[in-house]
């Protein structure tokens, strides 16, 4: 199936509230187990003098996560799109875990322009994480130039992402099996986003071939991808 590029932020309030009201939490905490154990095998520790920045946060439901799950760094949540950051902002205000999230904020940036803010000179970045947004880049090198200009010879990518499908049979299935559990306007954003998903091959390629061999790419199931490690 070919790759059909979406918009790169989501704007609508509609569309913001449809997804900060479903329940993802699964996949989410398996990233953060994930992001754990890789930690563990590699012997890192994070605390006071960490910076962990969650790239495109949306709502914040892996901001929140990530806050909680190392209380003694700082986490700074980052997103394109003001209605997000709004969420995100509105979510952290009401949270049960409100005492847990003091090390938490959140800023509005476009991804391409986030070197230009001067919070990111200030600290270096521990842990680079992103949950669902490489899709919505149009195309892979802001992407990666992105990461690679955020990151220190320490700093630690973890970014999960859906895989396109192999057909388009393939992708109105999913799309079938997702309106059984969310409303019209997330379904139709699933298919959108699974249609402007990459393919292993096509971030494994890019990979390869632009000096980021340090980093790798794995497909968690049949519909997901994380690229890790170090850039």
């Amino acid at each position: 199936m070919e790759r059909v590029p979406e918009p790169e932020l989501m704007e609508e309030k509609e569309q913001v509230i449809s997804y900060d009201e479903a329940d993802f939490s699964e996949g989410e905490v398996n990233l953060i187990n994930q992001i754990n154990q890789y930690f563990f095998k590699k012997n890192i520790s994070l605390g006071e003098k960490d910076l962990i920045v969650d790239l495109g946060c949306g709502p914040g439901n892996i901001s929140e996560k990530l806050a909680i799950k190392w209380p003694n760094t700082q986490v700074l949540g980052i997103d394109g799109s003001k209605e997000m950051i709004l969420r995100a902002e509105f979510n952290k205000s009401i949270s049960t875990n409100q005492k847990k999230l003091k090390n938490l904020r959140y800023i509005c940036s476009d991804i391409k322009d986030i070197k230009s803010n001067n919070f990111l000179l200030k600290q270096r970045i521990s842990l680079l994480v992103s949950n669902s947004l490489i899709h919505h880049i149009t195309n892979l090198e802001d992407f990666f130039n992105t990461i690679r200009s955020l990151s220190s010879n320490v700093t630690v990518n973890f970014h999960k992402d859906l895989k396109r499908p192999l057909d388009e049979k393939s992708a109105l299935e999913l799309k079938e099996q997702c309106s059984k559990k969310y409303n019209e306007i997330l379904t139709n954003d699933y298919y959108a986003s699974l249609r402007a998903s990459y393919t292993f091959k096509e971030l494994k390629n890019f990979i390869l071939e632009n000096d980021l061999s340090s980093l790798d790419v794995f497909e968690e199931g049949e519909n997901y991808l994380i690229v890790y490690g170090n850039v």
